[in-house]
């Protein structure tokens, strides 16, 4: 992982698309945008508990149900796309250059990978494998100080490299018509992963990173959410960012074994330039 200051937007793509991460230390405009995701969770949970132990407060569906409306008020709300492009600008990235989905609060609670109903989010996975396109660049943001204990990993060696598979299953449109991302409809959907046996967990590399920092880096990468024995709920926030030339191009990370069908950039947002 390498980290930056600034750099210019094409060369960045450029890098990311070749399978390096990179790191951008915090700005003003996220750290903006964790402040106002806190405020939105302690509006919800108010602010008697501290907010990453939660879960030890309330039971657990409860706090899934009331953690699903904070992301959904995320979502819908234009105020939090705003922040959303004055942070992308602030980095370089071009308004209108560039679509973009909406922020997404993730919530990983300490032990939370012994809850069977939790395990896809725990699978080693590429982005690409759910109808993502080659040149979207994942954007992720912690809301609080992570380390290799709590965060997730990258398996380098694999990001050029195919890997067995079952993202031939899923097919984006048919996932939004029957699920949509963090439903809570109690359908049983297609979580493109690879097998269990296939990795070597010791492989996948996993970072440490400050409140707001931001970690860029290929949706053709190859990840994992480490298992959290920290005590402690992990709060983060991620998008993703699409820039159109390099779509219409054809420019993006090379496909290795990405058979997912469909295709989620219609879904996203293109702000006005």
């Amino acid at each position: 992982m390498e980290t930056l200051k600034a750099a210019d937007n094409a060369a960045l793509r450029e890098a990311i698309y070749a399978g390096k991460v990179v790191r951008i230390p915090s700005s003003s405009a996220s750290r903006r945008l964790v402040a106002e995701v806190w405020a939105a969770i302690e509006k919800e949970f108010g602010a008697a508990t501290a907010r990453r132990q939660l879960q030890f407060k309330l039971p657990g569906d409860e706090l899934y149900a009331r953690i699903g409306k904070v992301r959904k008020r995320l979502a819908g709300e234009e105020w939090y796309q705003k922040l959303l492009y004055e942070l992308l600008s602030e980095q370089g990235f071009v308004q209108g250059d560039h679509a973009v989905d909406p922020v997404r609060l993730r919530a990983v609670t300490h032990l939370g990978h012994e809850n069977p109903l939790a395990a896809p989010a725990y699978t080693a996975h590429r982005d690409s494998w759910y109808g993502n396109p080659e040149a979207q660049i994942n954007w992720w943001i912690p809301l609080h100080e992570v380390t290799d204990a709590d965060s997730f990993a990258f398996f380098y060696g694999l990001f050029d490299k195919p890997v067995q598979n079952n993202s031939g299953d899923f097919d984006y449109d048919e996932w939004m018509k029957t699920v949509g991302w963090q439903s809570t409809s109690g359908k049983a959907p297609v979580y493109p992963s690879v097998p269990e046996g296939i990795l070597n967990a010791e492989d996948g590399v996993a970072f440490s990173a400050n409140a707001g920092d931001m970690i860029l880096f290929s949706c053709a990468h190859l990840h994992q959410t480490v298992k959290n024995a920290s005590g402690l709920t992990r709060f983060s926030v991620d998008f993703r960012t699409v820039h159109l030339a390099d779509h219409e191009a054809g420019k993006g990370a090379a496909n290795v074994d990405n058979k997912s069908t469909g295709c989620s950039l219609k879904d996203y947002l293109v702000p006005a330039k």
